[in-house]
Parts: structure tokens; sequence; C-alpha cells
């Protein structure tokens, strides 16, 4: 089972990988679920800003799932509770009925 720091890492670690070295990412919210977290992410550039020519767009927030340590995308065409319905009709059912990470 995976500690929030290790799926803080991993969630990281994929949003170097999507967008590269020229860009510095911040997590700038996250969700708890008894699965794990969901994970949303921004250019630290527009955070400080507010400048829409820095933004990223498409960042659909990222599930890691905390037993697994599963990545799964969202999306951005949906609204994140639709996405989450659809994954959480993808994992067994004891996985929902687990108590919330402790952490963060």
């Amino acid at each position: 089972m995976l500690t929030y720091n290790q799926a803080l890492k991993l969630a990281e670690t994929w949003c170097h990988v999507l967008c590269g070295d020229g860009v510095e990412i911040v997590i700038n919210k996250v969700i708890k679920k008894p699965y794990g977290w969901i994970f949303f992410y921004q250019n630290s550039t527009f955070l400080t800003s507010d400048d829409y020519q820095h933004a990223l767009i498409g960042n659909a927030p990222i599930i890691i799932d905390r037993i697994n340590g599963e990545i799964r995308v969202t999306g951005t065409s949906k609204s994140l509770s639709e996405y989450l319905t659809d994954y959480e009709a993808t994992i067994p059912k004891a996985r929902l009925d687990l108590s919330l990470p402790n952490e963060p």
C-alpha cells in the first residue's frame, strides 16, 4: 500500500514526463478518497502570475490508487465526479469501503 509521499512522487513524475523539463509543475490541490488521492497540477508560473499565457491546458486530474499504485488520468471533457464514478466502477467494492488515508 502506498503512502501519500509515494503517491505524490508518482504524480510529480507523471507530470514531469507529460510536461517535460521546460515547465515547473506544482501540485496545487489534492482530494482524498478511500482508494487513494486525486492530484491537480498547474504551471507554477501561472499560479504566481495569473497570466493565462503560462497556464497548462488539458491538465486533467490524476488518480493515484494507494492499493496498487495505478496511475489513472481522468480527463477534461466530463466532470470530475463522472470520471471518479467511472473509475470506482472498475475497482473492487471493498476498496470503496476503506477508511480515508491519514495523509495529507
